[in-house]
């Protein structure tokens, strides 16, 4: 069941004859995202076979024509060490002739649908216009940073040795694994994520493997005004100093380093000094399609705790309780039993679940209700890193 705004839990908007794509479809499709993101041919016919048609999703207007296209990935993202099934919905395209004519909540919403019918507790997107999205019950929900650092600013003394590996060395991909535990949101990637991240230009693309596993990084050295770093991890702070002084090497060429981190980032933590600076930052939003699912698959930083839960309108919310008994987690609709309860808006529900915003400060503005004792259980309950994610999807 999915969070809606409204006092409605489905959107009942007209409904959207969404269709999967077929091949004849990819010369259309490699349209739109032309029109929509600027990409080249080239680069759309990539993006089309690191997705796979099978992702793409479809609507079709006067004469079978293609109107919207967007990919829905089956994936996770990662909360407290457990997996939160999860569907990225990206880049969502919609035909310059057809935009401001409602087509993307309905759209989106059919989305939402499939996702939620194929076991998704949840569905994730990156928006360029959020009021869109916030109709279908989309809210801010972690986020995607991307730091510089001048190269001639990286520490060079390091003893960590590294080794040049293919793109796809299973070790990376473990590692990755080993590095959403510790974090708040990142995703469990799916093959297309992985694609995207090993996308052209090849020839400039390389992989490193510190020794020990102790450490990787996926290096794009097609820009000499920018190294950039396409995923990384470091297991230790050693590591981190480690990756910075590997990168250094590169000094006489590229002036500057890019890469995706958190909010509390490890790269950042092992700068010796100045010499970084927040490059990009926006957020990326979600939008709860089975909350009981969602809360009964998230990892918890708590042991033992019980929080009952009334997310929506008042005159129709939705009643569930949390039970936390030596880390095992139950969910059940909530009977009116004397428990420490909480009122929380919709959106501010997304919030909280992810930690994108504590209930204390949600508080603040009026979206949660509770006794100052309640809430500081829920801010303990739902207590973690900030929610990012290492790529854009």
């Amino acid at each position: 069941m999915k969070i809606a705004t409204k006092g409605q839990w489905m959107k009942n908007n007209f409904k959207a004859a969404m269709e999967p794509a077929s091949a004849k479809d990819a010369p259309e499709i490699a349209s739109l995202l032309s029109w929509a993101f600027g990409f080249s041919k080239e680069r759309s016919d990539e993006y089309i076979a690191n997705v796979g048609l099978g992702s793409l999703r479809l609507l079709r207007g006067a004469g079978m024509r293609v109107d919207a296209c967007a990919a829905l990935l089956e994936t996770a993202h990662i909360f407290h060490g457990k997996p939160v099934s999860a569907a990225n919905i990206a880049h969502v395209a919609i035909a310059p002739e057809c935009r401001g004519q409602g087509l993307a909540v309905p759209f989106v919403d059919a989305m939402c649908e499939e996702a939620q019918r194929n076991g998704a507790a949840i569905a994730t997107l990156f928006a360029s216009t959020r009021p869109v999205y916030r109709k279908s019950g989309f809210e801010l929900a972690g986020h995607e940073i991307i730091y510089e650092a001048q190269t001639i600013s990286l520490p060079v003394a390091s003893k960590l040795a590294f080794e040049r590996v293919d793109l796809d060395d299973p070790r990376i991909a473990s590692n990755y694994a080993v590095k959403t535990l510790g974090e708040a949101g990142l995703l469990s990637r799916c093959p297309a994520h992985w694609n995207e991240l090993r996308r052209k230009p090849t020839d400039a693309l390389a992989a490193y493997l510190a020794e020990g596993d102790a450490a990787y990084l996926i290096l794009d050295m097609g820009n000499k005004t920018c190294l950039t770093v396409r995923d990384w991890y470091t297991g230790s702070p050693e590591a981190a100093q480690g990756v910075l002084s590997f990168l250094a090497r590169f000094r006489s060429v590229y002036p500057a380093v890019r890469w995706h981190g958190g909010p509390q980032d490890d790269l950042v933590a092992a700068m010796p000094d100045k010499g970084w600076r927040l490059a990009h930052q926006e957020e990326w939003l979600a939008g709860v399609l089975d909350p009981a699912a969602a809360l009964r698959q998230r990892g918890y930083h708590v042991e033992d705790a019980r929080l009952a839960l009334r997310i929506g309108q008042a005159e129709t919310p939705l009643a569930l309780e949390i039970e936390i008994k030596a880390g095992a987690v139950e969910v059940r609709e909530a009977t009116g039993t004397p428990c420490p309860t909480i009122s929380v808006q919709a959106p501010a529900f997304v919030q909280i679940f992810t930690g994108f915003r504590s209930a204390s400060k949600l508080a603040q503005y009026g979206q949660v209700i509770g006794s100052a004792v309640d809430i500081r259980l829920c801010d303990q309950l739902f207590a973690g890193p900030l929610p990012w994610v290492a790529e854009h999807f």
